[in-house]
């Protein structure tokens, strides 16, 4: 069963990942996408494309918080093995969360996934600040706000999948 990050344990790790220099954060994310190439393919290539035509500024954005997430995962839970997750996993995780996402919740007035019932509360209120401070008033900011929530909720239960599926001895 998943482990739900704490307030503290979401607080102090993106406190810590946004202590480190350019150049350990740069590290820390060149060897998770050389350990993990299918997810860093997905989540800081795919992803960001999908926001870019709409907000560059909600791009980097999604960057900035997709690079918090994996390191709020990496420092609470524990560093995935490397190649945990191979394309054909992650296709076939992303297929079907995308199902269940669209089964199961409900979209508020920015267009964003509802959080009730969704485990990672503290992380996922994080991302909601973040996207609402940077979108402002701007409708098309909005817009683009609510489709790098979704993918950045998609990051947090593509993540708790791996873990709970892929690594269940790690996360109790």
């Amino acid at each position: 069963m998943m482990r739900i990050l704490s307030k503290a344990d979401v607080f102090n790790s993106i406190e810590r990942a946004r202590s480190l220099t350019e150049e350990q954060a740069s590290t820390f994310l060149s060897k998770f996408c050389q350990d993990q190439p299918a997810i860093g393919q997905m989540l800081l290539a795919g992803f960001p494309m999908a926001i870019e035509s709409q907000s560059k500024q909600m791009c980097q954005v999604f960057m900035d918080t997709c690079f918090d997430i994996i390191y709020v995962y990496t420092r609470v839970l524990g560093e995935l093995p490397a190649n945990v997750v191979t394309s054909q996993w992650l296709h076939q995780k992303m297929t079907a969360m995308e199902g269940d996402i669209k089964a199961q919740t409900q979209v508020n007035e920015n267009g964003q996934v509802d959080l009730k019932n969704q485990a990672q509360i503290e992380l996922l209120e994080y991302i909601g600040l973040v996207i609402h401070d940077t979108a402002g008033k701007s409708n098309a900011q909005q817009v683009a706000g609510g489709i790098t929530y979704n993918l950045l909720f998609m990051v947090t239960r593509l993540l708790d999948s791996i873990y709970d599926e892929l690594m269940p001895d790690t996360v109790h």
